[in-house]
């Protein structure tokens, strides 16, 4: 899989992503599975000293690879939170969450949209994108929750505007 991985990223450059997603200096980001930490790695020079990544994965071993490769880099702005919930990231802290190539595989998608809402801030985002999944399925699936509006596609990602309430936040 991580060599899968690396050569996605070589001809998808995560940082490219980002990029167009709108990831900007000072935000903060979480990136719910994470796996190895592609997007984590290349989202924390993009925030910079000022902006933080949160990495959520449920498997361990890609934690732990995160997490050698944070220390290798330097990158103080990262932390790490193991589980399939994101119950270790504060709720509406976010400017952005990314679920790349990780939709189609919840078991419980609604469960996990409404989790990543109470994350993102009063107009927050979330960027998807998810390769298994036709457009329309993918869009269906998200704005299906009442939580997100569709606010379009850059080249590689689907945006959605956080909307509504969930648990009381707004």
């Amino acid at each position: 899989m991580s060599l899968m991985l690396r050569v996605r990223d070589r001809f998808r450059p995560p940082a490219d992503v980002l990029l167009e997603a709108g990831v900007r200096p000072g935000m903060t980001v979480v990136d719910f599975g994470c796996g190895p930490g592609s997007f984590t790695l290349a989202a924390s020079p993009l925030v910079g000293p000022e902006g933080l990544v949160y990495a959520v994965d449920i498997h361990p071993l890609a934690l732990s690879m995160v997490r050698r490769a944070v220390q290798r880099r330097g990158c103080a702005n990262v932390r790490t939170v193991p589980g399939g919930d994101p119950e270790g990231v504060p709720k509406a802290c976010a400017d952005m969450v990314l679920l790349y190539d990780v939709l189609h595989g919840l078991p419980d998608s609604g469960r996990a949209l409404a989790a990543l809402h109470r994350l993102l801030k009063p107009g927050g985002v979330l960027s998807v994108n998810d390769h298994h999944m036709k457009e329309d399925s993918l869009i269906a699936t998200v704005a299906g929750t009442g939580l997100y509006a569709p606010a379009g596609r850059v080249r590689r990602t689907f945006r959605f505007d956080r909307i509504g309430m969930v648990g009381g936040l707004e």
